[in-house]
């Protein structure tokens, strides 16, 4: 018996119709169809193929690993994963500006001494002649004798000059706090907004795979998904919270995701192209990315604020 002729007979036994299906997989009654048949070709991609059989196994109360399994000969082969290969691309500009300038700073090295060296004598020539200097008798006498003379001036000009002061003060500490409050007015608009920064990218079997960094998230984290037409959608939480997982389309949006206080995630979807992502607000946007490619992007939030405390 072939593995749609399997799933059809787990169906009918549970009376239940492919349009009951549909509603607890998500997967659309004309894909259900193609399954039963065994007709693969009408799937939009192999990698679909393996997914909507193991949501419909689920929903047949059939273990999905097993079946495969035993069925494994009548499905269209797909490349085996392999492990992530990433670019790495600031890494290795970093690595490769760090191993070039260690020999430059090394050439300079003995520069550096003798110029230190000729620092420190000409310092210790200074301080020698400041000393001799203030061992002068002469010098001494003047200075003792600027310090016993007494000025007498006249008592209201001193009483006019106090009084000057006080003003001066008054005025000084009013624009001490008409500059305190710009401040505080400043920092409160110069407040950071949510950022998406790529950190590199590579491929993970059929996926392409895109690492970011969420920075200065503020206290909501909310993933949007919009899209006219029909996606393979996974949003997971951490390793294994799996928060959203099958098909997506039109009648599905706008779903919302709260991921607030989350550390990372990892967003999957297929068919890229028309569907449209928001994280905290933030348009994501993949470089070079492919419309029949599965995209794969791993989410790490960064709080710059957090760190800087």
């Amino acid at each position: 018996m072939e593995i749609g002729e399997r799933l059809k007979e787990a169906r009918e036994a549970k009376n239940l119709s492919l349009e009951e299906i549909q509603q607890m997989t998500k997967i659309q009654t004309r894909y259900l169809q193609a399954i039963e048949k065994g007709n693969f070709s009408v799937m939009p991609g192999n990698f679909y193929v393996r997914a909507f059989i193991k949501e419909y196994a689920t929903a047949v109360d059939l273990d999905p690993d097993v079946l495969i399994e035993e069925h494994k000969n009548e499905l269209p082969a797909t490349s085996d994963e392999s492990a992530v290969q990433y670019t790495r691309v600031q890494r290795s500009r970093k690595e490769s500006s760090a191993s070039t300038k260690s020999p430059a700073l090394l050439s300079f090295l003995p520069t550096i001494i003798v110029v230190l060296l000729v620092i420190g004598i000409l310092f210790t020539v200074w301080y020698l002649y400041q000393q001799s200097q203030g061992d002068d008798p002469g010098q001494s006498n003047q200075q003792n004798e600027k310090q016993d003379e007494v000025y007498v001036g006249d008592p209201d000009s001193s009483e006019t000059k106090e009084n000057d002061d006080s003003g001066n003060n008054d005025a000084s500490e009013e624009k001490t706090e008409e500059e305190s409050q710009q401040d505080d007015s400043t920092n409160e608009e110069e407040q950071a907004e949510p950022e998406l920064n790529v950190v590199d990218q590579g491929t993970q079997g059929n996926d392409q795979v895109t690492n970011i960094e969420l920075v200065n998230p503020g206290e909501e984290i909310i993933v949007e998904v919009t899209s006219e037409s029909d996606h393979w959608l996974e949003i997971t939480e951490g390793e294994d919270n799996d928060l959203y997982s099958g098909m997506f389309g039109e009648s599905d949006s706008p779903l919302e995701e709260d991921l607030s206080g989350a550390d990372q995630f990892m967003i999957r979807f297929g068919n890229p192209e028309p569907i449209e992502i928001t994280i905290a607000g933030v348009p994501l946007e993949i470089p070079e990315m492919s419309s029949n490619t599965v995209q794969r992007v791993f989410v790490e939030v960064v709080d710059e604020t957090e760190q800087q405390e």
